[in-house]
């Protein structure tokens, strides 16, 4: 009975072993089978169990096996799986030889809370030996020159741009510096344009109309508005009555305070037949608009100042300033300033471009 127990209990041992050592997975990689003398390669070891068990790597000094040298740090990484029920540590080795020979890397051991596992088979790395000149061993060759390469638009770019910027501030500080010491009189240049008689104004509106032919249009309103629109704006100016504020009937009443009425019977048929045509959509026959053009024409003439021409040309009045205010020059002194400032920056930085690209 009793060995019958131990038989069964053994059974469970082995079960339980079994089931802890499907839980722990320890795996090896190399990232190169074969590397040149003295090139480097990583070997990984790798352990997925259960969130907080406990691993323990393999203890090194210098060398995996001998030959085949750790360069360190030996970096350690770890990732959680399975909504951080598992992880997987990984152990980075970077190594490399200065032998050329076939190396064998026996499989690793791990421990994982003290309890034993071994990777599943072991790892080759192939070490090479550079080409030697058998003919001539004792000639060795030092390293090459640096060969100079062209320089393209894309690294010049940036210097000439900043060369253009240091040029323009420059001159934007002289020609402003030089502006503020010599500080000549300013010279302001008016010309004067003689002024057209009233009745001449008037009588080039009345002909550009008629050479316009809207005395024949079928918009009768746009003819008369801009016809008594001409005639408004000379009484403006000959009689100094605000006219194209006024009414027909008061425009009238203001001329014959100051003019003969017997001159005012054509003006008084051309307001009467605008007024007619603009609120009472009145219909004027064609000799009746040409008849109120001809209207326009004789008030103008018949009310117009004879004014003594000039005979002195067209000339210009010159104005002098004797000197800049003083916000001027402040002004002038700020535009200095901060153009001499930029200049210098900028300047600084092509520098230190032209030294990057040349030494």
């Amino acid at each position: 009975m009793n060995c019958l127990r131990k038989i069964i209990l053994g059974f469970a041992l082995l079960a339980s072993m079994s089931l802890a050592a499907a839980d722990v997975i320890v795996e090896s990689s190399i990232d190169s089978l074969q590397i040149w003398v003295g090139e480097q390669t990583q070997i990984h070891i790798g352990v997925t169990c259960d969130a907080g068990q406990r691993v323990d790597f393999p203890l090194f000094s210098d060398t995996i096996i001998t030959g085949l040298e750790i360069l360190h740090p030996v970096k350690t990484d770890t990732v959680y799986l399975d909504k951080k029920k598992r992880m997987t540590v990984t152990r980075n080795y970077t190594v490399t030889s200065f032998d050329s020979t076939l190396y064998y890397i026996p499989p690793f051991q791990v421990y994982v809370d003290s309890v034993p596992y071994s990777t599943n088979q072991g790892l080759a790395l192939a070490v090479y030996m550079f080409d030697v000149d058998s003919q001539n061993p004792d000639a060795f060759f030092g390293p090459k020159d640096i060969m100079p390469m062209p320089l393209s638009w894309k690294e010049i770019r940036k210097p000439l741009l900043l060369l253009l910027g240091v040029i323009l501030l420059a001159i934007l500080a002289v020609s402003a510096f030089i502006s503020l010491k010599n500080d000549k009189p300013i010279i302001h240049r008016i010309k004067v344009v003689p002024k057209i008689p009233a009745h001449e104004k008037a009588l080039q509106e009345i002909e550009r109309i008629r050479t316009e032919k809207l005395s024949h249009s079928e918009d009768s309103k746009g003819y008369y508005t801009a016809l008594t629109d001409v005639i408004r704006v000379y009484m403006n100016d000959r009689y100094g009555i605000n006219a194209t504020e006024m009414t027909s009937q008061e425009i009238l009443d203001s001329l014959k305070s100051v003019q003969d009425p017997g001159m005012l019977v054509e003006l008084k048929d051309l307001l009467q037949t605008a007024d007619l045509v603009k609120f009472a959509k009145f219909k004027p026959l064609l000799n009746e608009n040409d008849q109120n053009l001809v209207n326009a024409m004789e008030f103008v003439n018949k009310t117009k100042i004879e004014e003594v021409p000039e005979k002195e040309p067209e000339k210009e009045t010159v104005v002098v300033e004797t000197r800049r205010s003083k916000k001027q020059r402040i002004l002038i002194g700020s535009v200095i300033g901060v153009a001499s400032v930029a200049a210098a920056v900028i300047l600084y930085y092509l520098v230190v471009d032209i030294i990057y690209l040349f030494f």
